[in-house]
């Protein structure tokens, strides 16, 4: 069965923002959802887009036996590493699971990196759940490399009121020397 992969459009977003819905309930994680369709629509196809979404749709005939559009999806954004420059970001890669086993995540990452490649970038960068064998297998059968295991980075992140602790902290008076104690 062939599986039109395409760009996400604005008419795409309630179909996104289901299968990012499914993402959190396979990897058991739906209470970090925040997330609301309208930011998802907003921060995706506004003036100045925060992502970019890659969309696996269905053959007209799978789409009125199971209702829905897509397949899966995945979600990356521009970064950049100040050792390689250009970079890609990849948040999500899912495919729903009626349809895995057809080589549609390979496709998708395909298509990022075709995008990446279009865009200038070094490398794509991503974290994955340490149980989720079958994404690791399918990064690694496509040269990625685990950077946790070399040479040993920790994903961090700041969240929520870390965020907003952080952000609305005074900032320190400058020592008599000018350095910065923290460093």
């Amino acid at each position: 069965m062939e599986y039109n992969i395409r760009l996400a459009q604005p008419t795409d977003s309630q179909h996104i923002m289901r299968m990012i819905r499914e993402l959190a309930e396979y990897e058991k994680i739906t209470h970090f959802i925040k997330l609301t369709e309208e930011e998802l629509h907003r921060d995706g196809f506004g003036d100045v887009p925060w992502f970019r979404c890659l969309v696996a749709e269905l053959p007209e005939n799978e789409r009125s036996e199971t209702g829905v559009p897509f397949a899966g999806y995945t979600l990356f954004a521009n970064s950049y590493s100040s050792w390689t420059g250009r970079t890609l970001h990849l948040e999500d890669l899912y495919v729903s699971p009626q349809f895995r086993g057809r080589g549609l995540g390979r496709r998708l990452m395909r298509r990022v990196a075709q995008e990446g490649l279009r865009s200038g970038c070094s490398q794509i960068h991503l974290t994955v759940l340490k149980w989720n064998l079958p994404a690791i297998n399918l990064y690694r059968s496509l040269g990625a490399e685990n950077l946790t295991e070399d040479p040993g980075y920790q994903v961090m992140s700041f969240n929520g009121e870390a965020l907003r602790s952080m952000g609305l902290e005074e900032e320190p008076q400058e020592s008599v020397t000018g350095e910065d104690p923290d460093l």
